[in-house]
């Protein structure tokens, strides 16, 4: 990652996002992501002090932006996004694991094309990333050289497709980690409490 760029977390989301980029902005020192923002576009300049009507807690309130119904923000991220007290997981975009490197990324490019096509036929054909464990992955691999041309079967080619079955393995768990987090969330259903508008 560029010096340039830090990661930043939506409030709402519980997504990292680069900063500076279109993706995630601060606002008031609340910082939230363009996907966020645009589903529920609140003022964040436009806030006062009062009793929430949903938790009647002191806190700042935000007018929503469909009807002049106030909301502390604590109860306008578990209404319209969810909110939990569970460890949060990493997301896939925070993964330190790198993609694997092409191995025949510096040969002649129409030739390249035809071997990542080739390979990608081959592998949508026969590893299965959700089902399948590594060694079951190596196993179907190795069972199958007879098969496979001989550029997949050299040494430097068999060394990527082992960096890569880890590494769809560990992107498969992470994603599926970070889908539970958000599927057991406390979430409300996207209205307001009071005349229960909707944003959309």
């Amino acid at each position: 990652m560029s010096a340039n760029f830090v990661n930043k977390l939506c409030y709402f989301c519980d997504r990292y996002y680069l900063y500076p980029s279109y993706s995630i902005a601060n606002h008031n020192d609340l910082w939230v992501c363009s996907h966020c923002k645009f589903s529920l576009p609140i003022n964040y300049n436009n806030k006062e002090n009062g009793e929430c009507c949903v938790c009647y807690q002191e806190k700042p309130l935000y007018k929503l932006p469909t009807c002049n119904h106030k909301l502390c923000l604590e109860c306008c991220k578990t209404i319209y996004f969810g909110s939990t007290t569970n460890e949060r997981p990493i997301h896939w975009n925070e993964m330190t694991e790198e993609y694997p490197r092409w191995p025949y990324e510096n040969v002649d490019e129409h030739e390249d094309d035809k071997k990542q096509e080739e390979y990608y036929y081959f592998e949508d054909t026969h590893f299965n990333y959700e089902e399948n464990t590594y060694d079951e992955l190596i196993e179907i691999r190795n069972s199958l050289f007879s098969d496979r041309p001989d550029w997949m079967n050299a040494e430097e080619f068999i060394n990527y497709e082992n960096e890569n079955f880890k590494y769809q393995i560990k992107l498969i768990k992470v994603e599926h980690d970070f889908d539970e987090y958000n599927e057991n969330k406390t979430r409300g259903n996207r209205t307001c409490p009071l005349c229960r508008k909707t944003p959309n």
